[in-house]
């Protein structure tokens, strides 16, 4: 079973966000660092040090902006990997992307990335 962060909504984790596990994506000690801040400031600091992976190498085709996107954090994406006014625009290949496929073909896009 997997499992997945409340900090930076990475979906794979091997053991749910409690008793001292670690996020091997954003570094999240739970039981610890959950103590002294919030999810959402947990969060907000992982992204204001660049949403980096932590543990070992990050998956094939990992993007921490995608992945919050998919947690439905769009919100904590930041304002350079946005489109204008406009929201998001993801394009896989230098083609435009229809959000409505996004989520069935996300996995078939092998340069699947956030533009400004």
């Amino acid at each position: 079973m997997k499992y997945r962060c409340p900090v930076c909504m990475f979906a794979a984790m091997p053991y749910p966000a409690s008793d001292y596990n670690i996020c091997p994506c954003c570094s999240t000690e739970f039981g610890s660092d959950d103590s002294a801040f919030s999810h959402r400031q947990l969060r907000e600091m992982w992204i204001a040090n660049g949403g980096n992976w932590f543990f070992g190498k990050a998956p094939e085709h990992w993007n921490p902006w995608l992945q919050l996107i998919k947690g439905n954090l769009e919100i904590y994406v930041p304002p350079q990997f946005r489109a204008p006014s406009v929201g998001f625009r993801l394009v896989a290949n230098n083609a435009p992307v229809e959000p409505s496929i996004i989520s069935n073909r996300i996995d078939s896009y092998r340069s699947l990335a956030l533009v400004a």
